[in-house]
């Protein structure tokens, strides 16, 4: 009962508190994504703090360039809304005569209103995102900072019979989130560029949108997926109606991908590494949504990784984390098999 009550304790505090502890996750996360960066700069004799702002400098270069494109292109958007609305109209028209639908099937579904307040909605969730970008830089710089320090701090601080474990378990989320985290990027960046071509070749119009999109909605599993296929071959439709060449083209780019990186190429990069269950990431994408939002759908499965690893290798927990498995991997086994030579220290390749 007593961790029943904490567990609530601690979902209601991630929910009220979600607009700083936001920001810290995702520095966090982003942390195992730059480090790499951070420390060839470091092996090429660059000290470490000129590194990390260096890193930063660059990502804010990234980021104010996405950003200023992203901004022309929902302005454009925005500016050419009624035509995609007429074109809209046109396309149920269509459809009713086509299947015998109700007159007033647009009317009685509002879908007009709808994609104008899912618009609106979608412009101010992008502001309310870049307002806290400040935020995530600054613990991301200091994230970086302490980095290197805490494997001491945790030596000298946890100078127990459990210290072993604790050093264990920051390893095992660091090389699972961390690994995750990098071959996600660079499959979600290969399949959005691949979109943003094809997009660019049939002449879809905001084909940055559309690869940005792409890049994003890859970090949520299967549903990001399938969302984007059928939104972008939405517009693809409202745009090029009635040839249909150009819909089954902008079908085919965003599909294919999708089909051959998501299902060949990542589970090949990751394998069952993760070892998460399709019903846990989905529960895990429902309760990360309800707490954070749309943020919490990015979320979701690097901070499930990292509490089932915990589980894993708490006593008492183990269990938990055997049930959030695939059920396809035996029992997880530390780092180290051997007998620790000290309770007093942890190692160095636990701690890196």
């Amino acid at each position: 009962m007593l961790g029943f009550f904490v567990a609530l304790a601690i979902v209601a505090s991630l929910k009220f508190t979600s607009s700083f502890i936001q920001p810290f996750v995702i520095a966090l996360l982003l942390s195992f994504i730059l480090n790499p960066l951070v420390e060839f700069f470091v092996r090429i004799h660059v000290p470490r703090f000129l590194a990390i702002i260096l890193v930063i400098v660059i990502l804010m270069g990234f980021s104010i360039l996405i950003g200023l494109v992203l901004f022309e292109s929902v302005n454009s958007l925005v500016a050419e809304y009624p035509k995609y609305q007429d074109r809209f109209f046109i396309v149920v028209d269509f459809f009713v005569e086509t299947f015998n639908l109700p007159g007033d099937f647009v009317t009685q579904f509002e879908i007009p209103r709808t994609l104008a307040s899912l618009l609106v909605n979608v412009s101010s969730g992008l502001f309310g995102f870049l307002g806290n970008v400040a935020l995530t830089l600054v613990f991301l710089l200091f994230i970086m900072m302490e980095k290197p320090f805490i494997k001491i701090k945790l030596r000298e601080a946890l100078k127990h019979e459990r210290t072993e474990k604790i050093g264990k378990i920051f390893a095992n989320v660091n090389r699972h989130v961390g690994r995750y985290l990098l071959i996600k990027f660079f499959v979600s960046f290969l399949t959005a560029l691949i979109v943003f071509t094809v997009f660019s070749t049939i002449g879809v119009d905001f084909p940055f949108i559309w690869g940005l999109l792409t890049f994003l909605f890859n970090f949520i599993p299967t549903i990001g997926s399938i969302l984007i296929s059928a939104i972008s071959i939405l517009f693809a439709l409202i745009q090029f109606f009635p040839d249909w060449n150009p819909i089954i083209l902008a079908g085919i780019g965003m599909i294919i991908p999708q089909l051959v990186i998501g299902n060949i190429l990542d589970p090949k990069l990751t394998g069952d590494s993760l070892n998460l269950s399709p019903v846990v990431i989905l529960l895990a994408l429902l309760l990360w949504g309800w707490l954070w939002g749309t943020s919490g759908l990015f979320l979701a499965v690097p901070l499930t990784v990292g509490i089932k690893i915990a589980f894993e290798y708490i006593p008492g927990l183990e269990f938990l984390g055997v049930l959030m498995g695939t059920g396809t991997k035996p029992a997880p086994v530390l780092l180290d098999e051997g007998p620790p030579n000290s309770h007093d220290e942890v190692s160095e390749d636990h701690l890196e």
